[in-house]
């Protein structure tokens, strides 16, 4: 039987436990039982480790977070509350409880009134990790965030060790960073790891980037993220397809929810940008194409990914991820041909009748990472440019102070560039996440009383008027949980 942590050249192999820390956030995890039974660990093993880690046992944690919130597929993450190493010798039993993170955050626990510095443990479920040994388990894997024990003494007379970690319970209430760091009801593997794979993790830094408020050991921030319109909110785009004309006026052709992220590293000055969001609604026959589009200076350059994903699935939309080039102004693709991904049975109405079954949305994200960093002044102003493309009509429809900008559409050649109506009623808004979308063929006016006030006076009054719906003339949806 091979040493679990030995290739047949002698060489350090990660491997991983066949005990997790359970879905209730407690690990307790036997070091001497490799998930491979065909392996073997014991003293010999674990000082072997320690020695290649220079007086440390280094772990990984497969972190496995569904997508909610802030925590995408891109990036999620946990919190860590102790670690403690048993370790039993022949005469003795020895605690060890001194363990480092390359992350930390200020997160307030569940009952507590204030916030405290916490170790964090940052991942995404990427599966593409890489070893130089050939025999370790990492490869193929998605190991994520590194913490490492100090162990001051030889392990070799070791006869039982037991890992026990407990993750932080974060008031998930008080939104992110604690929202973003829960940890929610799956079990998460546990691995030993080499020298070298254990630097590769620290590098490669899986989530990292697009994770909140990431703090070193000392409170110093690695990244800071301002999120639009907050770390728990989201701006809502409504639209009506049928322009130039007015149609039913129900605001409810497409309905999206959607956050954006601007990350700030040592250097002043925007150097990534993030979002994600839902479709929500789609009460149209038409076919749509959903963009963002941020403004940026003409100087700027960067590169990023663009992903759309089937309703309730992590399953991508064909063509998607795709890639994007930045360079000024960057037009965002998020969402293509809305009306093959987004229906209910026969019908192309989703989330629009009183009847119907609230549907999941699909969900959409996005990363772009600039080559120099922008001052936040030449960033485009939040919500910035969301807007649709109608297939069938070839035109785009944008918010009422934005312009036309794709090149195939019929706006600029048909004079159509204006997106209010001669009354001054807008074809898109932007609202807050508490509104609720008018029903099918319901005139907004009806769903929404005070919605005319507030167009005819340019916004002077009545600007709570998207609290003010009838409930039987409006449809709640709960997208938010999902």
């Amino acid at each position: 039987m091979m040493l679990a942590s030995t290739s047949a050249m002698g060489e350090i192999a990660s491997f991983r436990f066949v005990d997790k820390v359970s879905k209730d956030g407690i690990g307790v995890i036997n070091l001497l039982t490799p998930d491979d039974a065909s392996k073997t660990s014991n003293g010999a093993l674990l000082e072997a480790f320690r020695n290649d880690n220079n007086g440390e046992l280094a772990f990984a944690v497969d972190i496995s977070e569904p997508s909610s919130g802030s925590e995408t597929l891109r990036s999620h993450g946990v919190a860590l509350e102790s670690v403690r190493l048993l370790l039993t010798f022949p005469t003795e039993v020895v605690e060890f409880t001194v363990f480092s993170s390359a992350t930390h955050s200020f997160l307030q626990k569940s009952g507590a009134q204030n916030a405290v510095l916490t170790p964090t443990l940052i991942g995404n479920s990427d599966t593409t990790r890489v070893s130089p040994n050939p025999a370790s388990e990492m490869t193929g894997s998605s190991w994520d965030s590194v913490f490492r024990v100090a162990v001051d003494r030889p392990l070799t007379e070791v006869v039982g060790a037991e890992l026990h970690i407990d993750f932080f319970d974060v008031d998930k209430q008080a939104g992110d960073p604690e929202e973003y760091y829960d940890f929610a009801g799956r079990d998460e593997i546990v691995a030993l790891l080499s020298a070298d794979d254990a630097n590769y993790l620290d590098t490669l830094a899986p989530g990292r980037d697009e994770a909140p408020l990431v703090l070193d050991a000392s409170g110093a921030s690695l990244t800071t993220w301002t999120y639009l319109p907050s770390s728990s909110g989201y701006f809502i785009a409504s639209y009506e397809d049928l322009f130039p004309l007015k149609g039913d006026y129900d605001f409810n052709d497409l309905v999206v929810a959607y956050q954006v992220a601007l990350g700030s590293g040592s250097n002043d000055g925007v150097s990534k940008i993030r979002g994600s969001g839902y479709l929500i609604a789609r009460g149209a026959a038409y076919d749509h194409d959903w963009y963002l589009r941020i403004g940026l200076p003409a100087w700027a350059s960067g590169s990023g990914t663009t992903r759309f994903y089937e309703s309730n699935s992590e399953r991508l939309v064909a063509g998607f991820p795709a890639s994007v080039t930045v360079r000024g102004d960057v037009n965002l693709l998020l969402a293509e041909h809305i009306a093959d991904h987004f229906s209910d049975g026969e019908s192309t109405y989703v989330n629009t009748f009183e009847a119907q079954t609230v549907q999941e949305g699909p969900r959409f994200e996005f990363s772009l990472d600039l080559d120099a960093p922008v001052p936040a002044e030449e960033v485009s102003a939040a919500p910035f440019d969301p807007f649709i493309y109608v297939h069938e009509t070839g035109y785009e429809v944008h918010l009422a102070d934005q312009a036309p900008v794709l090149a195939h559409s019929r706006n600029t050649l048909d004079g159509a560039t204006t997106f209010r109506d001669t009354a001054n009623f807008p074809f898109a808004m932007i609202v807050p996440d508490d509104f609720a979308p008018p029903l099918a063929a319901v005139d907004i006016g009806l769903a929404y009383p005070t919605f005319l006030d507030y167009v005819q006076s340019m916004g002077d009054v009545e600007q709570d008027w998207y609290l003010k719906g009838q409930s039987h003339r409006v449809k709640e949806i709960p997208f938010k949980q999902w």
